[in-house]
């Protein structure tokens, strides 16, 4: 069981790195190629970047990643914004509502709730090792180990198949 939760979770990573370092491999912002780069690479000359139009989806995503730190804890934390944020979603949708339906209770209290929650949920996300401590059958040591080299191997991969065009 253990070995079957850890893999879910380095192909998870493994997955959402490899596509956070896709979409950001030639963004002419230097905040995103200062993920890209490793240490000892030369200086990007972000003038020289052939900077593909992206979506704004890819964008919003990628700024995410940034406004959480970037990096290994940044992409957890992104995932668990959207896994407890979806999770609320889903929630909402499944209520039982009256006749009226979903929408009909919508009131200022309840928008209000929604936006305490959104920021409740931020701060699940940036203290992502708390919320993932008690989950699963792994032991947490292992269930890190298993994410950090799936954002390894993400990352790695990205950038031996799809280099920076200079």
């Amino acid at each position: 069981m253990h070995l079957f939760e850890l893999s879910l979770v380095f192909i998870t990573m493994a997955l959402c790195s490899g596509l956070m370092f896709y979409f950001i491999r030639n963004h002419a912002n230097p905040d995103f190629q200062k993920l890209y780069k490793d240490d000892d690479e030369d200086e990007l000359d972000v003038d020289e970047l052939e900077s593909q139009p992206s979506s704004n989806y890819t964008d919003f995503l990628a700024n995410k990643w940034l406004t959480f730190g970037g990096g290994f804890y940044g992409l957890v934390a992104v995932l668990t914004y959207i896994i407890v944020e979806a999770r609320e979603v889903f929630d909402l949708l499944s209520m039982p509502s009256g006749s009226e339906g979903i929408f009909s209770g919508i009131s200022i209290g309840m928008i209000i709730r929604f936006f305490i929650d959104s920021l409740m949920n931020f701060i699940t996300a940036i203290s992502w090792p708390v919320y993932w401590m008690n989950t699963g059958q792994a032991p947490f040591w292992q269930w890190f180990m298993a994410a950090y080299g799936g954002y390894l191997a993400g990352k790695m991969l990205v950038k031996t198949y799809y280099p920076l065009k200079k």
